[in-house]
């Protein structure tokens, strides 16, 4: 019998602020957005330092449970937030280095515990630790210790976190995936639930459907029409066998989920999108967006080792119409010439007479392990490979000095308009 954990970071984004400014506690605070400059362009200045949203674009990314309790959700207009927050509400952009390093930190501790860890998101891993159970046995814990042992490690994993990271993290304990994720969002924050093993089917048939992973807005109605309300009611009403939502809500309010456990996970696509504070028609700013964006999936293409074979561009005009548009390359790449190439010429399709734009983004798929042949440029050496090298060089310049210390042309009206720091413009770019 398995036990798994799924460990959920409370309020991540909004929870390491707080943790670097605890004068940030107790105040209502959402992180989003993207701030236009009113210093000069790479003048840093205190994360507790918020902004109002005024004429503010973008979705709120983050609230904490001050913000929350006014009726704030994640993805909600950041004016919506701002008419429904008190004047002390703070509004930060945002700061996906410091909070992928925070993740990193977190999950090297998971790995103290077991080796058998699946990340599913910067904030979120499953855990698999019934290999790891017998070291937390207590000589007067129950017969088969599956309820004590469980309990007492997940106690130390929480006490770590805190002590090492002040980070509040909730923890669901279950023999499946499917339970230790609904288990870990009913106590929130600093939760822990654990399911006991035999008694899935019990604990999860009172619940309300859309506790289960997969129930979105779309599936929930359906279901509602249906006479389904809780998870106890898929086994009285009969969804049909055949289809997808069928079988997979019946093995689920059986409690008999058997999801196998990803431990290598690997993206399979990488994104990057950004709203703009303002509509947009300026050709010159969405040209130098676009390649920032292209420049932040090429870096995380090269950190992985991994090259890309299909690009697609996504436009979001004044009226909220989306369109996209992909291309399938020659070659997989890894270099952001070669996918802005495309980018540019995708962006001329979907752009007939420049539209005003609220946001635009750009994704890379069919992913490889990076591969450097191509046509032969001087003394015999790979094009590809010499862009590749020039690439990871700059790459390792910026990550020493900082992002300021070395940008492409391209990119230079983002300097006039958004606030650059050590790790990028201070677009919001979302991930």
């Amino acid at each position: 019998m398995r036990t798994i954990f799924l460990l959920d970071i409370d309020c991540f984004f909004a929870s390491v602020e707080m943790a670097l400014h605890p004068e940030l506690r107790g105040k209502p605070l959402c992180i989003g957005g993207c701030r236009p400059s009113h210093r000069q362009v790479g003048e840093t200045r205190p994360r507790s330092d918020g902004f109002k949203v005024g004429s503010e674009r973008g979705i709120v990314a983050c609230p904490n449970y001050e913000a929350r309790a006014y009726g704030v959700t994640t993805g909600m207009p950041l004016r919506t937030a701002e008419r429904l927050l008190p004047p002390e509400a703070v509004f930060l952009p945002g700061n996906h280095y410091l909070y992928g390093k925070c993740s990193e930190r977190v999950m090297s501790i998971l790995y103290d515990f077991t080796p058998d860890i699946e990340q599913v998101s910067v904030d979120e891993a499953y855990m698999d630790v019934t290999r790891c159970l017998h070291f937390w046995t207590s000589p007067n814990s129950d017969s088969d210790g599956r309820t004590s042992a469980p309990l007492r490690m997940a106690a130390a994993i929480r006490e770590r976190i805190q002590h090492e990271c002040r980070l509040g993290v909730s923890i669901g304990i279950a023999s499946n995936r499917v339970c230790a994720k609904i288990a870990a969002g009913l106590k929130k924050p600093d939760g822990l639930v654990i399911v006991p093993h035999g008694r899935e089917k019990e604990f999860l048939a009172p619940l309300p459907i859309e506790v289960v992973p997969g129930v979105g807005k779309k599936t929930l109605p359906k279901l509602h029409a249906r006479g389904i309300f809780t998870v106890a009611d898929v086994l009285t009403q009969k969804l049909g066998p055949h289809s997808w939502i069928g079988r997979y809500l019946t093995t689920v309010a059986k409690g008999s989920d058997e999801q196998v456990m990803m431990y290598n996970r690997v993206e399979k696509s990488i994104s990057r999108d950004t709203t703009f504070g303002h509509d947009t028609d300026d050709p010159m700013l969405i040209t130098s967006m676009l390649y920032y964006l292209t420049e932040r999936c090429c870096k995380t293409l090269r950190k992985q080792n991994r090259c890309a074979s299909r690009v697609t561009v996504k436009v979001r005009f004044t009226d909220f119409t989306t369109v996209q548009k992909q291309t399938t390359l020659h070659l997989a790449t890894e270099n952001e010439e070669d996918i802005f190439t495309v980018v540019r010429h995708m962006l001329k399709d979907l752009l007939p007479g420049w539209r005003r734009i609220r946001l635009v983004g750009v994704k890379v798929s069919r992913l490889s392990a990076s591969n450097h042949t191509g046509s032969q440029g001087v003394l015999g050496i790979a094009v590809p490979e010499k862009l590749s090298a020039l690439h990871h060089r700059l790459d390792a310049l910026q990550a020493k000095y900082g992002y300021r210390s070395i940008r492409w042309g391209i990119t230079h009206a983002l300097h006039e308009t958004f606030r650059a720091d050590e790790e990028g413009t201070g677009a919001w770019v979302h991930q």
